[in-house]
């Protein structure tokens, strides 16, 4: 039950590029008056043009070779320093690529609409803690966050990308085998894509796909998905 019941993968396909290095996480800030009941704290948020930009372009690329459609997400009508600056640049680049659809969506209605609609989404950029935000109402229409990956990527190649499920790591369960390698196995096709192995991402991707479309509800230890997601890659490759 729920608003997303019965919509499948051709509804429920979008990315969110979220800036990862800026905004209110660079640790800029304050206290006054600690303790008191004078406290005053303060978080500054911290969006520069080549930070902004840098995203923003990348979304861009990535819906060139998707859907072809980008939407902004901020607060603009609150965050109006900040979100002026993406707005201007977000306007800018967009006349780059004329081919690609753009839309803008006020946070808490991105939110909602994550929700109700995802099928209007393909690309989705935005700030760094709404993306932080975003991403995981993202994992958790997509499955949940144990079939969530994600990648610390710099478009320019000249840095290491990172790439990694979002649920990190799983002490608690460690040598159990419980855990689903999935998105473990998903941030590998992200690195693929990423490196220009565009096809064996795509294997990948199918094999996750058609792993997930036949569990149904069977428990399985964590080799068990492994080599079904292996076998499932090998017979994609097999046949391309």
């Amino acid at each position: 039950t729920g608003p997303i019941a019965g919509k499948g993968p051709e509804e429920i396909d979008f990315v969110v590029c979220r800036e990862g290095t800026e905004g209110p996480y660079v640790g800029s800030g304050g206290v006054l008056r600690k303790g008191t009941i004078h406290e005053v704290a303060t978080e500054e948020s911290i969006n520069t043009a080549f930070g902004v930009e840098r995203i923003v372009r990348d979304a861009f690329e990535r819906a060139g070779r998707r859907r072809g459609k980008v939407t902004l997400v901020h607060k603009t009508n609150v965050l109006v320093h900040a979100g002026s600056l993406w707005q201007r640049t977000f306007d800018r680049v967009a006349k780059e690529y004329p081919g690609i659809t753009t839309d803008y969506c006020h946070v808490d209605a991105a939110s909602m609409f994550f929700l109700t609609h995802p099928e209007r989404f393909d690309v989705v950029v935005t700030d760094n803690l709404f993306g932080d935000i975003l991403t995981d109402i993202g994992a958790a229409i997509g499955g949940g966050i144990g079939l969530a990956a994600s990648g610390n990527i710099d478009p320019s190649r000249v840095n290491p990308s990172m790439f990694e499920p979002v649920h990190g790591s799983a002490p608690d369960i460690a040598g159990q085998g419980k855990a689903d390698p999935t998105a473990t196995v998903m941030s590998l096709a992200m690195l693929l894509d990423h490196v220009g192995l565009v096809e064996a991402s795509a294997w990948v991707e199918r094999a996750v796909a058609a792993d997930l479309a036949s569990r149904g509800s069977a428990v399985r230890s964590t080799s068990e998905i492994g080599d079904a997601l292996t076998a499932g890659a090998v017979a994609e490759a097999g046949r391309h």
